[in-house]
């Protein structure tokens, strides 16, 4: 009679006095560790009509979205291996007047149809009281890069830094995507990220 194997995971396993039948065998083998490892599938619709009846703990990855699920008992639920990266900063820039990039930059392998949250967060200052400064997310990795969101707008006391805040969100399909952080002095006054190893500036790039 077959018995299982010694991990209780259900893999049959033929006993030494069972009539002999190697393809049996083989299948038994195969089918049971096959569903207990990463199955992988070229789309939830291949899923679906491969794993009819889906057990419970069964894990698949999806190739068209590179994606990680596990079967929770009634529906596919994504695991998370979502790409994140951050970049800090903890020296400031020299002041400006127009728009120049900070330091921070982080690259990640991007997939299609993916949008990423962009962040970054930083103390910044200028010499002109209530002045106007623009801190940016731009993809590529020159001030000429794309803009993504609006960046900031923020009102300044001179010669103090105030902490600023840029959120985005970007789509910028597969491949490897780039972004930088720039700062813009849109107003009358000199201004500079002031950035240091007590109070670095951060960014973070995050798929969701």
């Amino acid at each position: 009679m077959a018995t299982t194997d010694d991990y209780g995971q259900g893999v049959s396993i033929s006993a030494l006095l069972d009539q002999p039948n190697a393809e049996t065998l083989a299948k038994n083998i195969a089918n049971g560790i096959a569903s207990r490892s990463v199955m992988r599938f070229a789309s939830a619709t291949a899923r679906g009509a491969t794993l009819t009846v889906p057990v419970e703990g069964m894990v698949t990855y999806l190739q068209d979205v590179d994606r990680l699920y596990v079967y929770a008992g009634t529906a596919w639920v994504e695991v998370g291996t979502k790409a994140e990266a951050s970049a800090v900063l903890t020296s400031g820039t020299s002041q400006t007047s127009s728009e120049i990039l900070t330091g921070l930059s982080v690259t990640l392998p991007t997939k299609a149809s993916t949008s990423y949250k962009l962040t970054v967060t930083g103390l910044v200052r200028s010499t002109l009281a209530n002045d106007r400064v623009d801190l940016l997310v731009r993809r590529g990795t020159t001030t000429s890069g794309t803009q993504i969101g609006g960046g900031i707008l923020l009102s300044n006391q001179a010669s103090t830094a105030e902490s600023l805040t840029a959120i985005g969100y970007d789509t910028p399909g597969a491949g490897t995507t780039t972004w930088v952080v720039t700062l813009n002095g849109v107003g009358s006054g000199l201004c500079d990220l002031t950035a240091s190893a007590a109070f670095p500036a951060v960014f973070t790039v995050k798929e969701i």
